[in-house]
């Protein structure tokens, strides 16, 4: 994907599977949109002391999308770290300069991944079916279409935190540039 590159689509008169069709879409495109051109150097830096980097955020978005897009199975695309879920880590493994993270292609690759999942699902699932309460082990008191949008809007939140660390690390030439997705 090359941000500015791809056409601007339209929401008109979704139903209910629709528009989530549309926030699922809409949030691994702009996940990738924020970080499909930066290089490891760009990806690792703590640009903003006290916050995370851009590597972080995205395996941290990617590890929530794994776990919350899967509608069908616990099964995950890729094995899931601890680090990655800064709630439940240890003060000891929060990021910090030094540490080790995928490259910014490995990354690109598990989106394409959980993009085919996700999208390979909803194509041959209902309302109903989104509307349905989740496995009881699966530990989540809402149904399957909470899950999705759960990860929409917190996707949503650390893509606009990955913008403002592109700012601080001095990429504001304007070629990279947040665009609408849909109208």
């Amino acid at each position: 994907m090359a941000i500015g590159k791809h056409q601007c689509r339209n929401a008109w008169n979704l139903d209910y599977k629709g528009w989530i069709e549309v926030g699922i879409d809409e949030a691994l495109t702009a996940l990738e949109e924020s970080f499909y051109d930066l290089n490891g150097q760009q990806m690792q830096a703590f640009a903003i002391p006290g916050r995370n980097n851009v590597a972080w955020m995205v395996m941290h978005c990617l590890q929530n999308l794994d776990e919350y897009t899967n509608l069908e199975s616990q099964a995950t695309i890729f094995e899931h770290e601890r680090r990655w879920n800064l709630w439940n880590c240890q003060p000891e493994e929060r990021p910090k300069a030094g540490d080790s993270f995928p490259t910014c292609a490995q990354m690109k690759h598990w989106l394409a991944e959980l993009r085919a999942r996700v999208e390979g699902t909803l194509a041959k699932v209902d309302e109903v079916f989104l509307r349905e309460s989740v496995p009881a082990e699966w530990r989540w008191p809402g149904n399957r279409a909470d899950f999705l949008k759960r990860t929409i809007y917190h996707t949503h939140a650390h893509v606009r935190q990955i913008w403002l660390l592109r700012g601080a690390l001095g990429l504001t030439d304007g070629k990279s540039w947040p665009q609408q997705h849909y109208a």
